[in-house]
Parts: C-alpha cells; sequence; structure tokens
C-alpha cells in the first residue's frame, strides 16, 4: 500500500511539474511576444487608426477602413499627440476643425489617465500604509512626509515612520474630523497617488464601511476633509487620482461591475464615461483627452475596444480592433497536441501570482487520442497481458503528460 501511494504521489508530481514546465519551455522556443495595439481616434480622418505590432520590430499602421499608413503619415493624422515631430518639422500651428491650434495650445488641453488590472484594489498585494502628504502654500517642492497612515475599526491612524511610533496628535485630529462628518469606520477603499513627483497633492477619496465618500487632505498639518455627494451605493472597486493642471477632474472611480465615472471638480459631480465593454477583471483602461475630443480605450485578452467622445463626454463613434495572434497556426496546434492543459502562475491582470489551471483546444482531444494509442503500442512491446486500468484512465485524462510520468515511474 505505502509503495502504491508514493508511486501515484510521485505520478502526480511529475505531471504538475510537466504541466508548468513544458508548455512554459515550448513558448520559451515557439512563442512570440508582442505589444497591445495601440488604437487612437484621429481629429483629420474622423475615424479610429491603430498601430499593431507584427513582431521582430514590424508595425502595420492602418485605419478603420483597412488603408495602410507610413510611419511618418499615420503620426500626421495625430497631430495632437505627436506635435512635438510637427513642432521640428516646422509644421505648427495645425488647422483642426477649423480652429489653429499651437504648441501651447495643445498642451493646455492634453491629459491622459490610465488604469492598469493588476494595479486595481484587491488585483495586487497592498501593504496597509499610506503618505498623506502635507499641503504647504509656501514650499515649492513637496516634501515626502515622515509619517503613514491606516485605517483601523476606530480611527485613522498615523504611525512614525523614523521611530515606529504612533503619532497621537494627528491620530487625533484627523480621527475627530472624520467622526464629526459621521464616518463609518473602518474604509473599505483608498484612492490617492502616493508619489511627490506631480504637480500638486490632492489627498485621497476614502469610502467608509457604509459607501460613503470623503476628500481627505493634510493642510498645514490639519484636517481638511469633505464628505462628497458621491453616491453610496456605487460598489465601487477603486478610486484612482491623477492630478492634472487642468483640474478638470480628480480621478476616475471604477465599480466592480466595470462602470466608470470621473469625479469633476464641480462639487465631486460624477461623470459617466460611455464605455460598455468594459471588464475590470481582465481589461485595461486609457483616457485620453486632446483640445477637441476625448479617446477611451479598453484593451482585453481578444479585442481592443476605442470610444470616440465629445467635450462632453458623449459617445459619437466606436470600434472593435480584434488582436493579432503572432503565433503561426501550425506551432499552436501543435501545442495544443502535446499539451491538454497548463499549470501557470502569471496574469496580466494581476499583481502577484495567479495559480490557474488553463485548458488546451480541440487540438487537445486529438493529442490524447494520439497518447492512448502509444500507450498501448508500448504495453504490448512491453510483452504485458493486462492493460491496467488505473494508468489507462491517467493518460485519458492527461494526455502526454501522463504516458511521460509513466514510463518513468513504473510499477516496478
Amino acid at each position: 500500500m505505502i509503495t502504491l501511494i508514493s508511486r501515484y504521489s510521485a505520478l502526480f508530481l511529475a505531471i504538475i511539474a510537466m504541466s508548468y514546465s513544458l508548455p512554459a519551455g515550448f513558448d520559451k522556443v515557439f512563442g512570440q511576444e508582442i505589444g497591445n495595439p495601440l488604437l487612437f481616434f484621429s481629429p483629420l480622418q474622423k475615424q479610429f487608426i491603430y498601430r499593431e505590432s507584427l513582431g521582430g520590430h514590424r508595425f502595420n499602421y492602418m485605419n478603420e477602413d483597412g488603408k495602410s499608413f507610413s510611419r511618418t503619415d499615420f503620426e500626421y493624422q495625430l497631430p495632437f499627440l505627436y506635435y512635438k515631430n510637427l513642432e521640428k518639422k516646422k509644421l505648427l500651428p495645425v488647422t483642426v476643425d477649423g480652429q489653429s491650434f499651437d504648441k501651447r495650445t495643445i498642451k493646455a488641453g492634453k491629459q491622459g489617465l490610465e488604469i492598469k488590472s493588476r494595479h486595481l484594489n484587491g488585483h495586487h498585494p497592498q501593504i496597509e500604509l499610506y503618505p498623506l502628504f502635507n499641503n504647504n502654500p509656501e514650499v515649492a517642492i513637496m516634501p515626502f512626509p515622515e509619517d503613514v497612515f491606516r485605517f483601523t475599526d476606530s480611527g485613522m491612524e498615523f504611525i512614525n515612520a523614523d521611530f515606529n511610533r504612533i503619532d497621537t496628535e494627528l491620530t487625533g485630529s484627523f480621527t475627530a474630523a472624520l467622526n464629526e462628518l459621521g464616518f463609518a469606520f473602518p474604509a473599505t477603499v483608498i484612492g490617492g497617488k502616493t508619489t511627490n513627483l506631480k504637480p500638486f497633492d490632492e489627498g485621497y477619496f476614502i469610502r467608509d464601511s457604509k459607501g460613503a465618500v470623503f476628500h481627505v487632505k493634510r493642510v498645514l498639518n490639519k484636517p481638511e476633509i469633505v464628505k462628497t455627494s458621491i453616491d453610496s451605493t456605487l460598489d465601487i472597486q477603486d478610486i484612482i487620482i491623477s492630478e492634472n493642471r487642468r483640474k478638470e477632474f480628480y480621478g476616475a472611480i471604477v465599480t466592480k461591475q466595470g462602470a466608470l465615472y470621473l469625479i469633476s471638480y464641480d462639487n465631486y459631480q460624477l461623470i459617466p464615461l460611455p464605455v460598455e465593454k468594459y471588464q475590470p477583471d481582465n481589461m485595461d483602461f486609457k483616457l485620453l483627452i486632446t483640445p477637441l475630443y476625448k479617446t477611451a480605450v479598453t484593451s482585453g485578452p481578444l479585442m481592443v475596444h476605442g470610444t470616440a467622445m465629445n467635450r462632453d463626454y458623449q459617445s459619437f463613434r466606436s470600434y472593435d480592433l480584434k488582436r493579432r495572434n503572432p503565433i503561426p497556426l501550425l506551432v499552436r496546434v501543435s501545442r495544443d497536441i502535446l499539451f491538454p492543459f497548463q499549470l501557470r502562475f502569471d496574469n496580466p491582470y494581476r499583481g502577484q501570482a495567479d495559480p490557474q489551471l488553463q485548458l488546451g483546444g480541440l487540438g487537445s482531444l486529438v493529442g490524447i487520442l494520439l497518447a492512448v494509442a502509444l500507450f498501448f503500442l508500448l504495453t504490448k512491446k512491453r510483452d504485458q497481458s493486462s492493460i491496467y486500468k488505473d494508468e489507462l484512465a491517467l493518460v485519458l485524462a492527461t494526455g502526454f503528460f501522463g504516458l511521460i510520468a509513466l514510463s518513468f515511474i513504473t510499477r516496478r
């Protein structure tokens, strides 16, 4: 019995190891990494144009209609994005829709916001300690604070990072200010930009246990807190803050259902973004703002979806771009035949190890049948009088993984 248990344990471990290492090695040899397609709305073409990688530093530049561009022509169709190239060629100011735009006007009307799925709340490990910058109008360079804060079940607690001690004064003042505004501890979502490499600091947007959202800042070491009018019924997954000199919005709210809202500077009113196909679990999001138009782009495993909007965030055009698979069909079919499943730990939409078992395609059924045929052939070659049903079942379930394991870990 012990021998039997030891053998099956060894078979199980061997199959697990092969299901990770063999497909990874195959991909290393035959795989081809390509970047995400870049999708933009062209103010000159009045349609979407895109750049997609063909592998090996080769790119396609095309529009919705399938028309190809050279790299130079592609950049010319996006004057608000590649305005520095136009400036070097002395092609500024540029006229679009009857309006003239010089370098200063273009820079003043541009803004970008990117939300990576792997950076969202719950998609990566997070140490629940945050720096709260002390806004001082008399200081030109924003110094990094000596303390960090965290939320407990009863308050907002500040810890001096140099001495690892609780700062009772800051803890008391901020907790009292939050209590006065009706904050329900603990916090469920904490959104802020934890770097001093930004033009100014807007602090944090914090959601309490009842769904209310509070704007928390630190000014001259004193709490400056606003209880916003943001709908408390929103199932918020994360709040992304993006300080920008345009001061149109503080940042964005992402709900667990995939709704996106911008938090405007106009009394925290929410601006809904007309993005219908966004799934925060496995999609990245980009918002590109130019002087005339705004473009929202969501990128998933199979598709890239673009939505063009006017200045009031009203959608007027959309486009779906299917992602190109650069791996030849023969290689993909061969992979399915050899590997009926794969154990993976990496996930482009997670900032941490994410163990998952991925099944192969229809070619895996062919691979399993081939493995079973080889199993019978090898059994007959060894002059075995009978077929062990448990070994046959293992090959039927695991294909070549099980066949290889049985070849090395025999009953003897």
